[in-house]
């Protein structure tokens, strides 16, 4: 079962670029609709308190399929933040005002509410958070950190066409803009991938931003026509920010690539899987021969499988974030939480 459920996505990345029409540079197409699409902004609170936010912004008319919605409202505390961004969903607001609430787990809305107005470059702002209980409101600045672009192309299908269907292929993708080559160079071959024919959706993410360090994580969700289902594949990259100069770094930069640390955090890493039920959970082990995906943070590191790497397509995208106390002897040059 693990070996032909493995194959699956193999046959269908091999099968891939024989019937995936040649698109050419879709982030340079003549026919592209492309917006600055929103920002990731440091927000400070009067006691010095920093949290981060990333803000999407109008999208402009006439998009296609869901490439309105490619940019998600999200926030997080980096002192405790493991990985996962709070959700914020927007609500009704006068012109030149943002409100918005934060999501729970279930998907409902948390009493806290967000209120926010950007200066009119959108390069800084303030607001205010209001939670209910106990009852207070505390006013922040804001200052954009990184700026967002998106690209969206529709153009008719030649394989969807040659099977007697009008379905067109929709291309979109979001992506931080940093105005370093190094940085540039590498988001933008992410964020221009599409070997599908029918539907290519790319995501690359600031995932952590600090003085020292940043942690990018690009995804692309494809479709091609006639699909059961489509897939999914990421990849995370990192560099140290000290010195002026982005230099990427790996793994080992941050775990000891000794036996004895790397059979303890296999050992972790499985266990935690296998307690979340996932099907090949011994398959998330380190391997010495491929970078693991992972996200180091001030409180440890956090560690994703795409489908099929850990468990099958209907178990998701799995992830497991172990402390620094459980990386404890192996663990070296996490970020600092401001």
């Amino acid at each position: 079962m693990r070996a032909a459920a493995c194959l699956v996505p193999t046959l269908l990345t091999l099968a891939g670029p024989a019937t995936a029409q040649e698109h050419g540079d879709l982030l340079q197409a003549p026919e592209r609709i492309e917006w600055e699409v929103g920002g990731l902004y440091e927000g400070r609170f009067p006691d010095g308190r920093p949290f981060q936010v990333a803000l999407a912004y109008p999208a402009p008319g006439s998009l296609p399929g869901d490439a309105a919605k490619i940019m998600d409202n999200a926030y997080w505390f980096p002192r405790d933040y493991t990985g996962k961004a709070r959700s914020l969903e927007m609500l009704e607001a006068p012109a030149g005002v943002t409100h918005l609430a934060p999501l729970l787990d279930s998907g409902a809305q948390a009493p806290e509410r967000f209120s926010i107005a950007l200066d009119a470059g959108r390069h800084a702002g303030k607001g205010s958070w209001t939670q209910e209980e106990p009852a207070k409101t505390l006013p922040f600045s804001l200052k954009r950190i990184v700026a967002y672009r998106a690209v969206a192309v529709t153009r008719p299908s030649p394989q969807a066409q040659a099977e007697g269907s009008d379905q067109p292929f929709v291309f979109s993708a979001v992506f931080p803009v940093f105005g370093d080559k190094v940085l540039d160079a590498w988001v933008r071959d992410m964020a221009g991938r599409c070997d599908a024919d029918t539907e290519c959706t790319n995501k690359v993410l600031v995932r952590w931003h600090s003085k020292g360090q940043l942690s990018l994580d690009a995804s692309a969700w494809t479709f091609g026509f006639g699909a059961a289902h489509g897939n999914y594949g990421s990849s995370m990259r990192h560099y140290a920010l000290g010195g002026g100069k982005a230099v990427h770094t790996r793994f080992t930069g941050f775990v000891d690539a000794g036996t004895a640390c790397r059979e303890k955090v296999s050992a972790a890493l499985v266990a935690r899987l296998a307690a979340q039920g996932l099907s090949w959970a011994e398959q998330g082990a380190l391997d010495v021969f491929k970078e693991p995906k992972f996200i180091p943070l001030p409180s440890g590191i956090e560690f994703h499988w795409d489908p099929y790497e850990v468990g099958s397509f209907a178990q998701g995208i799995p992830s497991v974030f172990l402390t620094r106390a459980e990386l404890e002897g192996c663990v070296r040059n996490l970020p600092h939480g401001g």
